[in-house]
C-alpha cells in the first residue's frame, strides 16, 4: 500500500564547521548511515508521529567532500537540488533514482 510519502534526504553545514547534518526518512538511507561507525544520530521524530525522520551528524574535512559523499549515499546523481548550501535530494523507495 502506497501511503504517499516521498522518500527525501537534506545536507547543510553546521555553522562554519566541518560537521554537517543528513536528515532523511529512507530506510535504505538510514540502514547505510547507522552502518557507519563515525556517525552520530542528533534527532529523530517523536513517537506518534505520521513520518518516520532521523538526523545524522558527520564530519568531512571539505564541502566538496561532503557534497560527493552525499550524492554517493543517495544515489542521486543530477536529482538534487543546491540552495544556500542545503542539498536536497528525492529518492525512490526502491533505492535507485527515479
Amino acid at each position: 500500500m502506497d501511503t504517499g510519502v516521498k522518500h527525501m534526504a537534506y545536507m547543510w553545514r553546521e555553522l562554519n564547521d566541518d560537521w554537517y547534518r543528513i536528515q532523511t526518512n529512507s530506510p535504505l538511507l538510514i540502514d547505510k548511515l547507522k552502518r557507519r561507525d563515525k556517525i552520530i544520530i542528533c534527532g529523530k521524530t517523536l513517537v506518534g508521529s505520521s513520518n518516520h525522520w532521523l538526523i545524522f551528524r558527520i564530519q568531512y574535512k571539505k564541502p566538496s567532500t561532503a557534497k560527493q559523499s552525499f550524492l554517493r549515499l543517495t544515489g542521486c546523481k543530477d536529482n538534487y537540488t543546491s540552495v544556500n548550501g542545503l542539498l536536497k535530494c528525492e529518492m525512490s523507495t526502491s533505492g535507485s533514482v527515479k
